[in-house]
């Protein structure tokens, strides 16, 4: 998400030299000892996914080397997400920064600051575009496809989301899960959580699955 931030370009143009074909930042001026003129400006951050990404720090504050990239290149911070055309956070070539197709939703918090967030639609559509490469869109036209049911039970989703609230209880129904093969990547298609969970525990080994509906079926007149 995209945070309030009060510094000027050129306030950073004057501090920061940014190389859009390297990604790289260099300090023009020395603003304390671990960072001094002529020394690479950026340190490597862990995320909530696991994916490391560059932060640079000014004046207590800890910036996103994407947004500070975007700002000393084009003159203006995003007023939106920016986006790793490769998904490779750690890139910051300009080639490889993308603006985010929606804009973020302005909140003015209780201490007058503002902050952006996205709506839980455009959350949706960048995880999809960042775990399986589809869009929003393209769910919506697999969805339709398949009438909105799991394409192994044939039912809709009943699963719920855990601790997710809201007055309107089927808002809390889970989405079909994409299922994707894990070797290839290829996308198959939609599946409710149980079957896709399923798949899961018998790690799409088809001889163990085939042993099992062998298993039920025998069993199947048994009391």
């Amino acid at each position: 998400m995209v945070k309030s931030v009060n510094f000027t370009f050129q306030e950073m143009a004057d501090i920061l030299k940014y190389d859009a074909q390297t990604g790289d930042f260099t300090w023009k001026v020395s603003i304390n000892s671990r960072a001094k003129a002529g020394q690479r400006a950026g340190v490597k951050q862990r995320m909530h996914n696991g994916k490391d990404y560059y932060s640079i720090t000014y004046k207590g504050r800890k910036l996103a080397g994407s947004q500070v990239a975007w700002l000393l290149h084009y003159g203006e911070w995003p007023d939106r997400s920016v986006f790793f055309i490769d998904a490779n956070p750690m890139n910051l070539q300009i080639s490889n920064l993308k603006i985010a197709d929606h804009k973020a939703i302005r909140v003015v918090k209780e201490d007058g600051s503002v902050g952006y967030k996205m709506t839980n639609e455009q959350v949706r559509h960048y995880g999809l575009v960042r775990n399986y490469n589809i869009s929003l869109t393209e769910y919506a036209q697999m969805f339709a496809s398949q009438n909105g049911v799991c394409a192994i039970c044939n039912q809709p989703e009943t699963g719920k989301i855990p601790g997710r609230k809201s007055d309107q209880p089927a808002s809390r129904v889970r989405d079909l899960s994409v299922d994707h093969c894990h070797k290839t990547g290829k996308i198959r298609q939609l599946l409710c959580n149980a079957c896709n969970h399923m798949l899961g525990v018998a790690k799409d080994d088809e001889e163990m699955l085939l042993a099992a509906a062998d298993y039920l079926r025998k069993h199947s007149g048994n009391s």
